[in-house]
């Protein structure tokens, strides 16, 4: 059985490998969630701590910052200097993580710890410019933790870039009459007890809002087709697919296997097409 991640289990790197390009690829819709961001910088005063010299590092705390590729991807679209807090509760992967952040000569500071440590390091780390980001992690916490996070971020008023959410749209090419059995109790899986699952955009504009902050949602979706790295990650996104629907509901294992052998198939051959939807987050504070 796949390992389906929660707050309580941990993301396989393999799968962050493999989503990476993906990842990259839809996150060059967010540049504009950027460019504002940036505009927020310059146009707010420092609140909380020093004034900024124009040379002083913007502190970026990562939540679940899994191997490392938010801090990749999202470094060079930054004005720099740059401090990453990388926070994780897996310490596996935050050693990867802070291992490629030191090769590649960035100035970071590893957190063994679950987002809802936040409050305690921003305290920790004041500056005049701060971001709080993630990826592919609102999903994965529960409502409550959803919310606390909105708290924290208005009350120590910080911007947040939530990036890569999944939304729940999952659009396959060319459509199997299974397709709304195995993706819909897959999405279900993703809802059980209280996590956010693909409410998780919802839930943190909502709470974000609620708090008095600005925020800005754009699509990020993945389109996975014919690129090189294209059939890994849909072999894995299938099986993973088939395997929380089986898991959620065990009256579908038949039929959950017998999708899985055809869309395998329909892969290998290249003729499978995927559109998974995604969202990127930016709350702004208010300019005082």
């Amino acid at each position: 059985m796949t390992n389906h991640p929660t707050p309580d289990r941990p993301v396989a790197g393999d799968w962050l490998a493999l989503r990476e390009p993906a990842d990259a690829a839809a996150r060059e819709h967010s540049l504009p969630l950027i460019a504002r961001l940036v505009r927020h910088w310059e146009e707010a005063p420092p609140s909380g701590a020093p004034a900024s010299s124009g040379t002083d590092p913007v502190v970026v705390v990562d939540l679940g910052a899994g191997t490392g590729a938010n801090r990749a991807w999202l470094a060079g679209h930054l004005p720099g200097p740059q401090r990453w807090i990388l926070l994780d509760h897996d310490r596996e992967l935050l050693d990867r993580a802070v291992a490629a952040a030191r090769e590649d000569g960035a100035d970071v500071v590893p957190v063994h710890a679950g987002v809802e440590e936040l409050g305690r390091v921003l305290a920790q780390h004041p500056a005049s410019r701060r971001l709080v980001t993630c990826s592919a992690l609102l999903d994965l916490l529960t409502r409550e933790q959803v919310r606390e996070l909105a708290r924290v971020l208005a009350e120590e008023g910080v911007p947040a870039l939530l990036a890569l959410t999944v939304d729940g749209e999952v659009l396959l090419d060319p459509p199997h009459h299974l397709d709304p059995s195995v993706l819909g109790a897959f999405e279900d899986h993703q809802h059980r007890g209280e996590l956010a699952g693909t409410d998780g955009v919802r839930l943190a504009v909502g709470a974000l809002q609620e708090r008095g902050m600005t925020v800005d949602v754009t699509p990020t979706p993945w389109w996975v087709s014919d690129q090189e790295w294209a059939r890994p990650l849909l072999d894995r996104f299938l099986a993973d697919r088939a395997d929380a629907a089986v898991e959620h509901r065990p009256d579908l294992t038949a039929e959950a296997h017998a999708w899985l052998r055809t869309r395998l198939v329909d892969c290998a051959r290249g003729r499978l097409r995927a559109t998974v939807g995604h969202a990127d987050v930016l709350g702004l504070p208010p300019v005082s």
